[in-house]
């Protein structure tokens, strides 16, 4: 998608859509965006290799992520992003931090790993593919969709990988038998501790010679709670949008339908005396006074033609000049 001009617009419109979506669905009453802060985290230190397999950010997509902030300012949603940290470690860090308020935490993304934040008072909002489906996960639904709890989501990851963030976990064990293992011993650790009790003579091999790839893993897919976020609840209450800078920047990139769907300018009305223009040139003189090029409301009172005597005619209305009626 790209404006007349050739401007790429792809990205914005999906995350203007989303925020407004969400905003008119959900009604939160606390709002964030989390960010993933450029440059490497604490898990390229620990594995150099980590998210190398991911291509760059295309050029279309990297040119409309200063749009894309001017949406979220535009909605007023605080916008936060840690160095050395991901958008991820930023969730999981508001979940440790909001549990001592009585607040139900939604996390509104697509990334699995963000799965292991799911508990009491935390679930997980996710759209499937193309469709557009909501689906939202609680422990039961992970469960349902992975095979195991969501704290176990980093063991799962530890055994099988990913191959999205360049995680190696174990060679040779997939999404199956990384379930099948946590299901029979519960955790990564009572798998190494009861080793010789896997079944499977290559698959206990497999464990054996990559005991450490695979803890390494398990750090690398587990979600850091510690960002040191200066967290303040209230900064995240949700606040009436700018509408004029969501109009500009909507307008500017030709979002007809999402222009549409913003409200109209507020308009004061007045208890103000309504003016008869029933003498000759009392129109002709009203709109003298209405700026050039202003808008003026006009509303037709009544239906068709009335005999004499007749109160169907013209309303008509600009802030400046006032309310009057045209009788006709």
């Amino acid at each position: 998608l790209s404006t007349s001009r050739g401007v790429p617009t792809h990205a914005v419109l999906g995350m203007s859509s989303m925020l407004w979506k969400l905003l008119r669905e959900e009604q939160p009453d606390y709002l964030a965006v989390a960010w993933d802060a450029p440059g490497p985290t604490f898990r390229h230190a620990a594995f150099e290799a980590y998210k190398e397999t991911r291509p760059g950010m295309p050029s279309d997509l990297a040119a409309q992520i200063p749009h894309v902030k001017a949406v979220i300012a535009g909605f007023k949603i605080p916008f936060l992003e840690f160095s050395g940290y991901e958008a991820d470690d930023i969730l999981g860090t508001v979940v440790a931090k909001a549990r001592e308020f009585p607040v139900e935490l939604v996390l509104v993304t697509g990334d699995k790993d963000a799965l292991q934040l799911v508990g009491p008072k935390v679930c997980v909002v996710s759209v499937i593919g193309r469709t557009g489906e909501r689906v939202v996960y609680d422990a039961a639904k992970v469960e349902e969709r992975w095979g195991v709890a969501p704290n176990q989501i980093p063991d799962l990851l530890a055994l099988m990988g990913d191959q999205v963030d360049n995680i190696p976990g174990v060679p040779g064990v997939g999404e199956t038998t990384a379930r099948k293992l946590l299901s029979q011993f519960g955790s990564l650790e009572q798998i190494y501790e009861n080793l010789p009790l896997v079944g499977g003579t290559k698959l206990r091999e497999a464990l054996a010679t990559n005991r450490k790839q695979a803890l390494l893993s398990r750090e690398l897919a587990t979600i850091s709670q510690r960002v040191p976020l200066d967290f303040r609840l209230e900064a995240f209450r949700c606040e009436e949008p700018d509408w004029a800078r969501l109009r500009a920047i909507w307008t500017e990139l030709e979002f007809s339908s999402l222009l549409r769907q913003l409200p109209g300018p507020e308009v004061r009305v007045t208890a103000e005396p309504v003016l008869i223009l029933d003498a000759p040139g009392a129109l002709a003189a009203y709109l003298t006074r209405v700026p050039a090029e202003a808008p003026l409301a006009l509303e037709w009172i009544g239906e068709g033609r009335a005999p004499e005597p007749s109160v169907h005619g013209l309303g008509l209305f600009h802030p400046g000049v006032g309310p009057a009626f045209l009788p006709i």
